[in-house]
């Protein structure tokens, strides 16, 4: 079995800023291309959210002890991304496989 580790990133703006967000992100990214050695996308996202505001969503897999690179990474291009976008809000968190979260317990994980 493949063990994961998960970073899940969440960016709330409203739909008025969408451009000047994107913006950004294509800025971020000309700067600050992504580095494989710490995390791979799996998978980016947009929605509408409540209010009328829009939800980007992303999705990487964590290089095996990069989680503290990863969230380090990300909280930098969140406040990057915030600076100058009234309403921005984000969310980032590290989710661990099932299995590594029984270890932290120093338990064995069930079969499911």
């Amino acid at each position: 079995m493949r063990i994961i580790t998960i970073l899940f990133s969440r960016v709330w703006f409203p739909a008025d800023q969408a451009n000047k967000v994107a913006k950004r992100y294509i800025d971020w990214l000309k700067d600050n291309p992504p580095d494989k050695t710490i995390e791979t996308n799996v998978r980016i996202g947009v929605l509408s959210a409540e209010n009328g505001n829009i939800l980007a969503v992303s999705m990487a897999d964590i290089v095996k002890g990069k989680e503290k690179e990863a969230l380090y990474n990300v909280t930098k291009q969140n406040v990057f991304l915030a600076a100058g976008i009234e309403g921005l809000k984000y969310k980032s968190e590290v989710i661990l496989d099932f299995q590594e979260a029984y270890k932290i317990l120093n338990m064995t994980a069930p079969e499911v």
